[in-house]
């Protein structure tokens, strides 16, 4: 099921009572525009993510998944505040930060190979699945984000570091 797919079928999920309790008007043709109209009103205002002019790929999304996990995919380094104030919010433990040739390596005493933690679910579309349980109290997982050509459009993920973590990740050491 592509990205899309899932981002219309959770909105469906949460928002789809909204679209059934609309006022119906009367039909102009057989076709149900109102609906369709309704759906596509409600999928733009419950989407998060921002799009960049002229039809390039969005710069970040954000998008909880119906079993509570939450997948994220950030394609602009200009995206990370916004991506993990969205992360925050969905209780994510996980920290979007630009990678950059000017960072420190991270310190990895800092990191902690914690029982039972798993690596992140990574798509083939660069998106990274967490859910809120995923990460320990007083850690986060820091998603690398690249905007150097040839890096394709996938996130570097880290394990659990102790909080608190740094603010961008070096660009060399990837």
């Amino acid at each position: 099921m592509s990205f899309k797919d899932n981002l219309l079928g959770d909105l469906m999920q949460e928002h789809g009572h909204a679209v059934q309790e609309m006022p119906q008007q009367p039909r102009r043709s057989g076709r149900p525009v109102l609906v369709a109209a309704a759906a596509v009103a409600v999928a733009g205002a419950a989407t998060v993510a921002i799009t960049a002019t002229g039809g390039a790929p969005e710069a970040y999304a954000v998008t909880k998944n119906a079993d509570g996990s939450v997948t994220v995919s950030i394609r602009d380094i200009k995206a990370v505040d916004a991506a993990n104030a969205k992360l925050r919010e969905y209780g994510i433990g996980a920290k979007a930060v630009p990678m950059s040739r000017e960072c420190a390596p991270l310190d990895e005493s800092r990191m902690d190979l914690i029982d039972g933690w798993e690596i992140p679910r990574q798509g083939e579309d660069g998106s990274v699945t967490m859910s809120p349980g995923d990460i320990p109290e007083g850690y986060q997982v820091l998603l690398g984000v690249s905007n150097l050509p040839g890096r394709g459009t996938g996130l570097a993920v880290t394990g659990p570091v102790r909080t608190p973590t740094p603010d961008c990740l070096d660009e060399v050491g990837s």
